[in-house]
């Protein structure tokens, strides 16, 4: 069975847990000057209900890198979220306020797969690391969360799966899953605001 954006987003944690420890992490070229479509799949009902509150179970993410460099001989790239209008899985992924000013927020690092502050965990997928993120997020958008990246399918792999964690001080849980699929190419790429 071919694992696609509409099947994984209809699995329980389980099953995504053992789909992630399976897959594979995608060369940072392929993600480099694209959007991904993105699903929260939350757990359990009460965090259904907070997420459609909040309005984020529908999301992108894109990809870059700066200077025109080469995202296979780099040390990593970046990516950024977008903020996405609310909707079902079958509407189209319009951005806030709109497609021509999207709202982007929540700048992470990418790194390969092993490489990174990863902790021993999900060697096997790419990590994005919201705390190395320029600009850098807050605590609201972002800035305590790890994401570990992989291709679910080798037969699809335009749709990757993701498991987050948030750090909140020393105490750091599973935020839950999310599923991506490649939307569109893009060509944003950002200033550099700090240096680290």
């Amino acid at each position: 069975m071919t694992h696609t954006f509409d099947s994984l987003i209809r699995m329980t944690p389980r099953d995504l847990d053992g789909i992630l420890a399976a897959g594979a992490a995608p060369a940072l070229s392929s993600m480099v000057g694209h959007e991904f479509r993105g699903w929260n799949v939350f757990g359990d009902v009460v965090a259904k209900g907070v997420g459609a509150v909040m309005g984020i179970q529908r999301f992108a993410k894109g990809f870059f890198i700066r200077d025109g460099a080469d995202a296979d001989a780099a040390a990593f790239i970046e990516g950024y979220n977008m903020k996405i209008q609310r909707g079902e899985r079958d509407m189209p992924w319009t951005a806030i306020p709109n497609d021509a000013s999207p709202t982007r927020h929540g700048y992470f690092r990418v790194h390969r797969a092993g490489e990174g502050d990863r902790a021993g965990r999900h060697e096997n997928a790419l990590l994005l690391d919201y705390s190395l993120g320029d600009p850098k997020p807050g605590l609201f958008d972002g800035g305590g969360l790890k994401d570990f990246v992989v291709i679910a399918d080798k037969a699809n792999p335009d749709v990757l799966l993701g498991k987050a964690y948030m750090r909140v001080g020393p105490i750091e849980s599973v935020a839950g899953f999310f599923v991506l699929e490649r939307l569109r190419p893009a060509s944003f790429s950002p200033a550099l605001r700090t240096r680290s």
